[in-house]
């Protein structure tokens, strides 16, 4: 099945396919049963024309506009929630269904938040034609303390989350790659308070993404 794909089946967008979560997706739209027709791969003007590779083939990238946007059945956005605000209505006015992974929908009235293991069902009620989908935290937490909740009822939950270096995207992901080889086999680092900080600051630049990358 090329990437254009068969018109008896719904083709899907990739909205922000170069980025670090796009790039798993991809991996797994290749791994997992094959239900889709033509999938698109959309992203910003500075990666349109690249190439990546979707269901082991190689897709030209194009640009995130109105036209790109026109036959898609289901647009899956993985991007920042700026991007997610003003792309998300227009791909819902051509038709597609939107399913988003930022917070900017999370909160709204209308979207329904959907946890696969938990509420499934909520993928049908849509009236603004959007699906928002909660942090990765949230989305392993649900499928012990769904259960949970519907045993016994839960009324408070405190939750304390460690957030990993992708959750910057690819830019924290080579960030991290970076600082890594900067400090790697120098022993006598961390023997003082914020060394190792002062010695990726003065190797690497631009400064790290991250408020506090190493102490």
């Amino acid at each position: 099945m090329n990437a254009v794909g068969d018109r008896s089946r719904p083709t899907l967008a990739i909205v922000g396919a170069t980025g670090a979560v796009g790039s798993v997706m991809r991996d797994l739209l290749s791994q997992r049963a094959d239900i889709w027709g033509e999938i698109r791969l959309l992203a910003s003007s500075r990666s349109a024309g690249q190439t990546r590779s979707v269901r082991g083939e190689d897709v030209v990238v194009r640009e995130l506009t109105v036209d790109n946007l026109d036959g898609v059945d289901v647009a899956m956005f993985l991007v920042p929630s700026e991007v997610a605000l003003r792309w998300a209505p227009v791909a819902v006015e051509g038709g597609s269904v939107v399913v988003d992974a930022s917070r900017a929908f999370r909160a709204e009235p209308g979207v329904p938040l959907v946890v696969h293991a938990f509420n499934r069902a909520q993928v049908r009620n849509r009236p603004r034609g959007i699906i928002s989908s909660p942090t990765g935290a949230t989305l392993v937490m649900l499928d012990a303390i769904g259960a949970l909740h519907s045993g016994w009822g839960l009324t408070d939950l405190v939750v304390t989350t460690f957030e990993s270096a992708s959750g910057a995207g690819t830019s924290g992901v080579e960030r991290l790659y970076d600082e890594v080889e900067a400090v790697a086999g120098d022993r006598g680092l961390g023997r003082h308070i914020g060394d190792v900080r002062r010695h990726i600051d003065e190797r690497l630049a631009p400064r790290s993404p991250f408020p506090a990358p190493w102490r």
